[in-house]
Parts: structure tokens; C-alpha cells; sequence
């Protein structure tokens, strides 16, 4: 009998003890405090760059600074926008006058029959062709609109200050490049594609309390922590170069999120459920 009471003794204080450490968990589980801090979104972000510098692809103007300038007055194909060929065609022309003989004995070569005239007609005929050939042919119909720059110049990519090509630069070559300049800033103003920025971002949100504030009086505020960025990209830049751009964001974002003071765990989880946002 004795040892039915020290059993059923035993028993109690074994329920007690178990009674009052669910309880003391349960008080411990009530009073414990949120986390301070904590990351609520991860997002990459491809934004327009409202300001773009263009200069490394050439400058519109009302003035030629250069041998390579295209005069938007007329097409690209136009005579006008190939000064290389243009000034053979006036040096071959201008030969072809010092070298023309001139009838002494007639001033009418085209109604005369004589040799020297003919000879003389037929130097005078190849004189205009050539020179013909120098002159503008499409009628001036270029890609220059109503109060838009006539000229577009080159960077100084190509040509030093003084317009021409630099030491290494072929003309040929400069001109070659240049018109692809052109091109491409004439494409960018048509809307075909624009300059973006990258950035990556992260919502996260801190908690203030005092020591005697209960769960639900504990403000919380938001704050937004991005990456540097970087921008000027082209948009329509290969999937890879892109790509490898968000990459970059992406860890720079985590070390600063690191440096504020959140754990790898923490990190790790929010960059699990990456957000994109396009312009």
C-alpha cells in the first residue's frame, strides 16, 4: 500500500513539473519579441535611362566639324556625303580641263568639223559628265526634317579635333563607321530601341518596440536597400551581356544586405523568390 502512495506521489509531481514548463514555454512563447528586421521582397529591375550619354556614337549640329560629317539634307548615298569620292571626281574633272586642247581657229566647236574642234568636244563632253557626277542626285532628299540639325558628326572614336581621321583610322573605315553611327542614333530616335538601366532591389522592413510593448503596438516601417546599378545599356544588347549584368546587381545587393546585418540564412531564403520588373 505504501508503495502505491510513493508511486502515485511520484506521478503527480512528474505531471507538475511538466505542467509548469508548458507554461513557463507558453509565457516565454507569448512575451518573445519579432525579429527587428527582415527582408520582404527581392526584385530586378530594368528601367529606362531618361538620360543617356550618346557622344560615343556622334553629335547632331548645324555645322560640319569634319571631312566625315553626313549632311542629313541629303540621302547617305548621295555624292554630298561622300567627300573622298566627290573631290576625285572634281580632281579628275579639273585634269581632264588643263588637258583639253582648245581650237585656235574656231569658237563654235559643236558646228565645226575639224579635228582639233572634235578632239575639243570630246574632252569637254567627258569634263561635264565627270563633273556631273560630283553634284548632288537625289534631289536633296535626305533625312533632315523641319527644325532638326542638318549635320551629324563624328566622335572623337574616329577623328581628332582638327576632323580627320586619327593616325590609325583608315578614311574608308571612318566613313564605314560613321554612317553605322548615324544609323544607329537615326534608330534610337525612331523608338527601334533605347538605352536601360539594371538595378536590383530589396524591400525590407524594421521593427521598433520598447522592452514593455506588446506584439501588436510595434510599428513597423519599410525601406527600400538597391544595388549601384549600372546604365547607358542598350536594350536590345545581347541575352547573355544581360543577364550577366543582373548577376552583378544581384551580388551586390547581397553584400549590403550582409553589411546591414542580416544573416546568410536570411539572404538566401529572399533570393529564392526573385521579383522582375521591366520599363
Amino acid at each position: 500500500m505504501k508503495n502505491k502512495r510513493n508511486a502515485s506521489k511520484q506521478f503527480a509531481e512528474t505531471g507538475r513539473k511538466a505542467l509548469t514548463d508548458a507554461l513557463t514555454n507558453l509565457k516565454q512563447s507569448i512575451g518573445k519579441k519579432p525579429p527587428r528586421k527582415r527582408i520582404l521582397s527581392i526584385t530586378i529591375k530594368r528601367m529606362i535611362d531618361e538620360s543617356p550619354d550618346t557622344s560615343w556614337l556622334g553629335e547632331y549640329s548645324n555645322k560640319a566639324t569634319s571631312e566625315f560629317s553626313i549632311d542629313r539634307a541629303h540621302s547617305l548615298d548621295c555624292i554630298e556625303n561622300d567627300t573622298l569620292q566627290k573631290e576625285k571626281l572634281v580632281r579628275i574633272a579639273d585634269a581632264i580641263e588643263n588637258d583639253r586642247p582648245i581650237c585656235e581657229d574656231h569658237t563654235q566647236q559643236y558646228d565645226c568639223d575639224c579635228s582639233n574642234c572634235q578632239e575639243e568636244k570630246i574632252y569637254t563632253q567627258a569634263m561635264e559628265q565627270v563633273s556631273e557626277l560630283a553634284e548632288c542626285d537625289c534631289g536633296e532628299h535626305g533625312d533632315q526634317e523641319r527644325n532638326q540639325y542638318r549635320y551629324f558628326n563624328p566622335s572623337f572614336n574616329y577623328v581628332g579635333k582638327n576632323g580627320h581621321a586619327l593616325p590609325d583610322n583608315k578614311a574608308e573605315e571612318v566613313r564605314k563607321y560613321v554612317r553605322q553611327d548615324y544609323e544607329r542614333m537615326e534608330s534610337l530616335n525612331a523608338g527601334h530601341w533605347c538605352f536601360i538601366g539594371i538595378q536590383a532591389e530589396a524591400k525590407v522592413s524594421v521593427l521598433t518596440y520598447a522592452k514593455d510593448e506588446k506584439p501588436s503596438q510595434y510599428p513597423e516601417y519599410a525601406q527600400t536597400i538597391t544595388s549601384g546599378g549600372l546604365w547607358g545599356i542598350e536594350s536590345d544588347a545581347d541575352r547573355p551581356y544581360l543577364e550577366s549584368v543582373e548577376s552583378d546587381e544581384l551580388a551586390d545587393l547581397r553584400g549590403q544586405l550582409k553589411a546591414l546585418g542580416f544573416s546568410t540564412r536570411a539572404i538566401s531564403a529572399a533570393f529564392k523568390n526573385i521579383e522582375r520588373e521591366d520599363a
